[in-house]
């Protein structure tokens, strides 16, 4: 199950590439739209352009009162209007103009004379005629206005429409998919003899987002992920390594303090015994020559055991009657996940998982910090060392009990030998090569300096049940 800490890392590297990517999408579609209207106009001013030459031409010919049309006009205005397609003059009812045969309607000049302007009238080709009120007239072929160079690239369909007629000048392509962005600009050309509407669309696709730069988008936020993840490793490798040293540190002194006790048990009977040999000694000595060095010898070896038994009782006693150890409301949870943090990677790595249950989330118990995380952790240990070789599972629970609060640290290991069973708790009594015999024992002392109680037991189905009971608290003591 992944951790609160990943899932709130995981949905903000979510959350920024997100928003990165929408803002790299949303400038490059802003860059292509930009450009799609630069595009638009650029096309809508040289159509215009286009327009007033057909107008220029016009007033130009009208103002040459030329008689007669020269044969070679046509194709030397085609080399600079190549959609120029006729070109001719009505005089005295007849139409003159080039040997193509292609005229205007007569009613088209009727017209144009009437309004007293150019006028403009479609033939069945899309194509239309320019009628000046003077005669003269151009055939015109909207398709050859502009060339394939003038076409801008970002532009896909290009259209002039007028009167109800639709002249494609362009079409790259046909119909956009239903996701496409299309953008769109219509526009009138600024000639008052042809009035045309441009249409200018396009569609921006998927394609058109700039996926280089969101993968390199992504792949900058997944190396800083990968960095802080790093960092975060090492800083949690670095607490995890001062939370052991603390507790190694807890842990030698107080096993010190243990194994002090014990070696107090075991030598106050030598030292007795050497004090009682002393005194029946100094009664059996006869040799009168002698009596007076064997005596001193005696006295001051006596003095000496006196004074290390002194030593070592006054020494039992401050053991057996510590200073009272000062306890405080404790919040398991806090206490528990600390254990976690430290145990967890560790335990994984021997293929056993390390779980807590709190069955009373509103209570807490009475102790002292230091001691308590001793105890728990030697009983994690102790269950650890159970599962060494098999690997299995570790739950620790915590529930208020009356006015107690129970602590349940329970594997699923082989369990203990019911014949050793009572004597866990004697100081060095081990069943381990490399023990001390002095971690459970250790657990009672600090257990009942705190007021509270350690038992351990076989479990019904196997394994070990250690629970540790504490003084309830007030959780808001």
């Amino acid at each position: 199950m992944m951790s609160l800490d990943r899932r709130y890392a995981l949905i903000a590297w979510l959350l920024l590439s997100l928003a990165g990517c929408l803002w790299l999408g949303w400038r490059q579609f802003g860059a292509l739209e930009q450009r799609f209207r630069q595009e638009s106009f650029i096309t809508l001013r040289l159509l215009s352009q286009k327009a007033s030459q057909h107008d220029a031409v016009l007033a130009t010919l009208a103002a040459s009162e030329q008689s007669h049309l020269p044969t070679d006009m046509l194709k030397r205005l085609q080399t600079a209007m190549p959609q120029l397609s006729a070109i001719g003059y009505w005089r005295q009812q007849q139409w003159h103009g080039d040997p193509s045969g292609l005229r205007p309607p007569l009613a088209l000049l009727w017209q144009a004379q009437q309004q007293r302007q150019t006028i403009l009238g479609f033939d069945a080709t899309q194509r239309y005629w320019l009628q000046s009120p003077d005669g003269w007239a151009l055939l015109i072929d909207p398709q050859r206005m502009l060339a394939k160079a003038e076409l801008p690239e970002p532009l896909e369909n290009i259209s002039l429409q007028l009167r109800g007629h639709r002249i494609e000048l362009l079409q790259r392509k046909v119909g956009a998919a239903a996701n496409d962005w299309d953008l769109s600009l219509e526009r009138k050309l600024p000639s008052v003899s042809q009035p045309f509407r441009l249409s200018s669309r396009t569609a921006l696709s998927w394609d058109s987002l700039p996926w280089l730069e969101i993968l390199l988008w992504n792949a900058l936020l997944a190396a800083i992920a990968v960095g802080l993840y790093a960092w975060h490793r090492q800083r949690a490798s670095q607490q995890r390594q001062q939370q052991q040293d603390r507790l190694a540190a807890q842990a030698r002194l107080n096993t010190l303090n243990e194994m002090m006790a014990g070696l107090a048990q075991e030598l106050n009977p030598p030292l007795t015994a050497i004090i009682a040999n002393t005194r029946q000694l100094e009664r059996a000595l006869d040799e009168p020559s002698q009596r007076g060095a064997v005596r001193d010898t005696l006295l001051a070896t006596g003095a000496q055991a006196r004074r290390a038994a002194a030593l070592i009782s006054r020494l039992s006693r401050l053991l057996a009657h510590p200073k009272a150890t000062e306890t405080t409301p404790l919040d398991p949870d806090a206490l528990v996940n600390s254990l976690l943090f430290l145990r967890q990677a560790e335990l994984a790595d021997q293929n056993i998982t390390l779980e807590w249950h709190n069955l009373s989330p509103e209570e807490w118990p009475r102790a002292e910090r230091t001691a308590l995380e001793q105890i728990l952790h030697n009983l994690v240990q102790n269950a650890c060392d159970a599962l060494e070789e098999q690997g299995g599972r570790i739950v620790i629970s915590g529930e208020s009990d009356g006015h107690n609060y129970r602590f349940k640290v329970v594997d699923n290991g082989p369990g203990i030998d019911e014949a050793i069973l009572p004597k866990i708790f004697l100081p060095f009594f081990t069943t381990r090569a490399r023990g001390m015999g002095l971690g459970l024992p250790l657990c009672e002392t600090l257990a009942r300096a705190q007021g509270g109680m350690l038992h351990v037991q076989n479990a019904a189905n196997g394994g070990v049940i250690a629970q540790l009971i504490l003084p309830w608290a007030k959780r808001d003591a």
